[in-house]
This record gives C-alpha cells, structure tokens and sequence, in this order.
C-alpha cells in the first residue's frame, strides 16, 4: 500500500543484530514530517521497525528496535546487497506490492531474476530473506505463485504479506490461505482494519495480535501505520500531536 516516493517521502524473530526480539511486533514508519514521533514507541511492545527503504535514516538508526531494510522496486537494487552488508543487517524484506500497478510493479519473471542475481547472494552471508510482499489483492497470491514458479532455486526465509479489510475472521482466512499454500513462515508487514468505527478497529486490533502471537509460523507483524491522525483516517496509532492514541496504546503496550 505504501508508496516509497512518499516515504523518501517457536516464537522469536531473529533480529539485524543477530538477537532474537522479546516480541513479533514492529512498526511501520509512514510519516517523515514528524520524525521525533519514532521516541514515544521506545520501552514498548515494539522491536523492529522498518520504513520502506534500504537504509535506515538517522532517527531510526538510533532506537532500541532493530531497523529491517527493503528492496522496495527495481530501482538501485544493485546496490542493496552493499547497503545491507554496510548495516549489518541479518533480515531483509522484498518486493513491495510488486503485484500493483501503483507499486513497484514488477512482473514475477523479471522479479526472480533480480532476485537471483542481487538478492540471493545475501542468504550466503547469513542475512534471512523476507519474499516480495504482494498486496491483498486479488492478484497477489497469484503473482506470488509465478514468482515462485520463476524461481525454484531461490532462498526464501519467510514470506511478508499485507491485509486490509474487515473482520478477523478474513483476516485469518487470508494469511492461512498462504501458509497453506506456500508452507513458509510468515510476516504481516502491513495490516489494519478498514472500519470507519474506531471502537472496531481497536477490537479488531486487539484480536488479531493475539491471533498473530499464538501462530508459531508467524514470525513478526507491523500494523499499518504509525504516523499522526489525518482527514478520514481510523487506523493511525497516533493523534495530531503525535501521542499515542488509544489504539496507539493497545498496539504499544498490550500484552497477551
């Protein structure tokens, strides 16, 4: 769903540090015009974060998560193995939505291709590797399934998806739909309820973490977004000044 021109504008996940993280859950960073914002998700819940780019900025360098790059299109993925090993990053994300038109918007074949030759390399130097992350969309899975069929020799650690949507029972139908197909372990990098009703939200909010903490194939979540309240918007975890709200609060500091 994240648009990177904007952004420039068993159950431990194995860290960039090479330790294990107490929790699955991470951030998704979404807004660069309050970066101090990232202070009030320290001492949480929260253990990794990422931002859609390949190379963490100063004010996500320095925090006690671990920062997970992502080779978000095609662009400068000759240098990403560089910029992962210069991190020492040992976790890396894929493809973003590389399944939509208004994403990266790679085709399966020409994906596995960049994959063998740029991203590969990085799983002989310990780095575990997060697939492409298709949207949910009805043409996600099924990009997926090409990628794959493009790319039978290819390392992939864990698969990343998105949801957006209503109701935990689709959600659960949805990420089990690919567990069930893919047999990989998983990672919801972008996830949220698309009810205009903020109590359902945060009900859905509360639930599925528990779902997503009880399923030892689930690796690591990030709920989308962490970024201020906007116009029409009912899944921000924080207000206009940049506090938790009170969705905010579950996803910080809610325990299961």
């Amino acid at each position: 769903m994240f648009d990177f021109t904007f952004a420039i504008s068993c159950v431990a996940v194995v860290l960039a540090s090479g330790s294990f993280a107490a929790t699955k859950r991470g951030l998704a960073f979404a807004d660069t015009d309050n970066t101090g914002d990232i202070a009030v998700a320290y001492d949480t819940q929260v253990s990794w974060v990422y931002d859609w780019g390949s190379t963490a900025p100063s004010y996500l360098k320095d925090t006690d998560m671990t920062y997970v790059p992502m080779q978000w299109g095609e662009d400068n993925v000759d240098n990403f193995m560089a910029e992962v090993q210069a991190q020492n990053a040992k976790i890396i994300l894929g493809f973003n939505e590389p399944d939509l038109s208004s994403q990266s918007n790679i085709a399966p074949v020409t994906a596995a291709s960049l994959w063998v030759q740029y991203i590969q390399p990085l799983s002989a130097h310990g780095v575990r590797l997060g697939g492409p992350a298709v949207s949910s969309s009805p043409s996600g899975i099924s990009w997926l399934s090409q990628f794959f069929g493009n790319c039978t020799e290819c390392t992939i650690d864990f698969i990343p998806i998105h949801w957006y949507g209503d109701g935990l029972d689709n959600f659960e139908d949805y990420i089990e739909s690919f567990y069930g197909k893919f047999s990989l372990p998983m990672w919801v990098t972008e996830f949220a309820s698309t009810s205009s009703n903020v109590s359902e939200v945060e009900d859905f909010c509360t639930n599925a973490m528990t779902y997503l903490d009880d399923q030892n194939w689930i690796e690591g979540y990030a709920w989308f977004a962490f970024y201020r309240q906007g116009s029409g918007s009912y899944y921000n975890l924080l207000d206009v000044n940049g506090q938790p709200n009170t969705l905010g609060d579950i996803y910080l500091h809610g325990t299961n």
